[in-house]
C-alpha cells in the first residue's frame, strides 16, 4: 500500500467516524423516543451491529455494490495514463471538501447530508481533474441526483402504507399484542443498524477502491476488498456512534413528529425496507434522509397536522443544496491543489 493510499485511507476513516457520529443514531432514534429501550443500551447494541454487519454483508457475502457505484461516478477511462500524484490530488480534494463542508455544517448547525457531501465532493474534484466528459453523468443523475428527490417520496409512501396497515391490524387486537410492538422495536434496532451501516461503510470503501485504482494501478473491476480494510472502517463507524448520537436521537425521534410505539415500529420497518433495498442494488443514500422521510410518512398517515413541516422543509432544503455546494467546494479545492502541485 503506497503512502498516497494510506493518507486517503486515513481520511476515509475520519469521514467514516464522522458518519457514525452524526448519522449513527438514526438506527435507534425512534426506539429511544418511545422509551422502548434506554439510550445507552440502544447505542451499545447498535454499535456492535454496525461493526459486525459490514463484515458479514460486504466481506463474507461479497456485496459491495454501493462501493462500486461510488467508484464508477468517474469513468474508468479517465484514470488511464494519469500519475499517482494526479490521482492522489483528485481524492485528497474530495476528502478535504467533504470534511471541510461537514465541519462548517457542524459549526453553523446547518442540516447536512454526509452522503451527498462525499458524493458531491467526488464529482466536483472529478470535474476539475478530468473534465466534464469524464464524469459518468448517467450514473450521477440516476443514482445520486434523482435519489435526492425520489428517496424521500419512496420513504414517505412506504411509511404511510405500513403505518396504515399496522394501525388497522392493532385496532382489532388487545393491549398485549400492542405491547409486543414495543418489544419488536428492540429487534428492529438490529435490522436498522444493519441496513444503515452497510450503506454508509461502503461509501468509504468506494473511496478506498478509487485510491487503489488511481494511486496503485489496481483494476476497478478486479479489485477485491480484504478483511482488514472493511473491519477497520466498521470499527470507525461504531466508535463514531458511541461518541455521538444523543442530540440526533432527540432531533429525529421527536422534533419531526411525536412518535408512539406503533408509529415508531412503522417508521423502523419503512426505513429498513428502503435502506436495505438501496444497499443491495448499489444506491448510496443518505440514511438521515431515509429515517426522516419515513417518520414524515408515518406522521401523514396518523395526524398530518402534527408533522413539524417547518423543520421538515429545512431538512429537505439541506438535502437539495448539499450536493451542488459540495461539488463546487470539491472543484475549487482541486483546482487550487493542481495549480500548486502539478
Amino acid at each position: 500500500m503506497s503512502g498516497y493510499v494510506i493518507v486517503i485511507f486515513i481520511l476515509a476513516l475520519v469521514y467514516t467516524f464522522y458518519m457514525g457520529f452524526s448519522d449513527g443514531a438514526n438506527a435507534v432514534a425512534t426506539c429511544v423516543a418511545t422509551r422502548a429501550i434506554r439510550p445507552k443500551y440502544a447505542l451499545i447494541i447498535s454499535g456492535v451491529v454496525k461493526f459486525i454487519a459490514p463484515i458479514v454483508i460486504c466481506y463474507l457475502l461479497g456485496n459491495d455494490s454501493v462501493a462500486r457505484t461510488v467508484g464508477r461516478l468517474i469513468k474508468s477511462s479517465a484514470f488511464e495514463g494519469i500519475s499517482a500524484k494526479e490521482g492522489f490530488i483528485f481524492l485528497l480534494s474530495t476528502m478535504i471538501a467533504t470534511l471541510a463542508w461537514s465541519a462548517v455544517s457542524v459549526i453553523t448547525s446547518v442540516p447536512n447530508s454526509t452522503s451527498h457531501t462525499l458524493l458531491g465532493g467526488l464529482v466536483g474534484a472529478g470535474l476539475a481533474s478530468f473534465g466534464f466528459s469524464n464524469v459518468d453523468w448517467a450514473m450521477v443523475g440516476l443514482r445520486v441526483i434523482l435519489m435526492v428527490f425520489l428517496t424521500p417520496m419512496m420513504c414517505m409512501l412506504v411509511g404511510y402504507v405500513i403505518s396504515k396497515i399496522f394501525t388497522a391490524i392493532c385496532s382489532k387486537m388487545d393491549r398485549s399484542v400492542k405491547k409486543a410492538f414495543k418489544v419488536l422495536q428492540v429487534f428492529n434496532v438490529t435490522l436498522l443498524s444493519t441496513s444503515i451501516s452497510i450503506n454508509n461503510v461502503q461509501k468509504s470503501m468506494g473511496i478506498y477502491l478509487l485510491a487503489m485504482v488511481v494511486c496503485s494501478g489496481e483494476s476497478l473491476q478486479g479489485f477485491e476488498f480484504n478483511f482488514w480494510s472493511i473491519a477497520v472502517m466498521s470499527a470507525a463507524i461504531m466508535l463514531g456512534l458511541l461518541f455521538g448520537g444523543y442530540k440526533l436521537i432527540y432531533t429525529v425521534g421527536k422534533k419531526i413528529y411525536p412518535l408512539g410505539t406503533l408509529q415508531s415500529v412503522s417508521a423502523q420497518v419503512s426505513t429498513a425496507a428502503v435502506a436495505l433495498t438501496c444497499s443491495f442494488t448499489g444506491i448510496p443514500v443518505s440514511t438521515g434522509q431515509v429515517v426522516s422521510s419515513s417518520i414524515i410518512g408515518v406522521g401523514m398517515a396518523n395526524r398530518i397536522r402534527a408533522v413539524r413541516w417547518g423543520r421538515a422543509r429545512r431538512i429537505f432544503s439541506s438535502w437539495v443544496l448539499t450536493f451542488p455546494i459540495a461539488m463546487a467546494v470539491g472543484a475549487i479545492i482541486c483546482l487550487l491543489l493542481r495549480a500548486i502541485f502539478i
